[in-house]
C-alpha cells in the first residue's frame, strides 16, 4: 500500500486527532515526516500497520487511540494520491459560496426549511411550553395543593 517514505515523497500531510472519550480531549498533532520515520522506519505500511500508531500518546490527555487522517498535498483535486476516486477539480471558494447560495435560495422558494431554522422553531416551541407550565396554562383539572410546598418537606 503506502509506505510513510511514499507518503512523504508525495507531499501528504498527516494528523492525528486524540480519542479519548473519558477526558473528551481534542488535541490534533501534526508530526513532521521525519520524526515517524525515525520512530516506525521508512518502510512502516501506513494501511497494514495502523495498529502500530494507535502506541502514541497524546500530550494533553495521555489517551491512546489517535484517529489518524492523511491528506493529499495542496492543490490537488478530489481525492488525490491513489486514496480512490479523482472527483475532478474542485470549487473555488468564491464559486462555492455562489452555489451555496443558489441552493439556500431555491430551498427557500420551496418552502424547505433550514436545520437552524427548524432548531429555532423546536427551542421556540420548548420555551413557550414550559413558560406555560410555569404559569398554570393548558392545565386540566383542579390545582395541586402540593404544587408549592418546599421539596423534602411534609409539612
Amino acid at each position: 500500500m503506502a509506505t510513510l517514505r511514499q507518503l512523504k515523497e508525495r507531499g501528504d500531510r498527516i494528523v492525528f486527532y486524540c480519542r479519548a472519550d473519558v477526558a473528551m480531549c481534542t488535541h490534533s498533532w501534526e508530526p513532521s515526516w521525519d520524526q515517524l520515520i525515525q520512530y516506525f522506519g521508512q518502510e512502516a505500511d501506513f494501511t497494514l500497520d495502523r495498529s502500530e500508531f494507535g502506541r502514541l500518546l497524546c500530550e494533553n490527555c495521555g489517551g491512546r487511540g489517535a484517529k489518524i487522517i492523511v491528506q493529499p498535498p495542496e492543490g490537488t483535486t478530489g481525492m488525490g494520491g491513489g486514496y480512490g476516486y479523482d472527483h475532478g477539480p474542485g470549487l473555488s471558494v468564491d464559486e462555492a459560496a455562489l452555489e451555496h447560495h443558489a441552493r439556500a435560495a431555491e430551498r427557500k422558494r420551496l418552502g424547505i426549511k433550514s436545520s437552524a431554522e427548524i432548531n429555532a422553531e423546536s427551542r421556540a416551541a420548548l420555551k413557550a411550553a414550559r413558560l406555560a407550565e410555569r404559569k398554570g396554562e393548558h392545565f386540566i383539572g383542579p390545582p395541586n395543593p402540593w404544587a408549592h410546598r418546599k421539596r423534602g418537606r411534609w409539612l
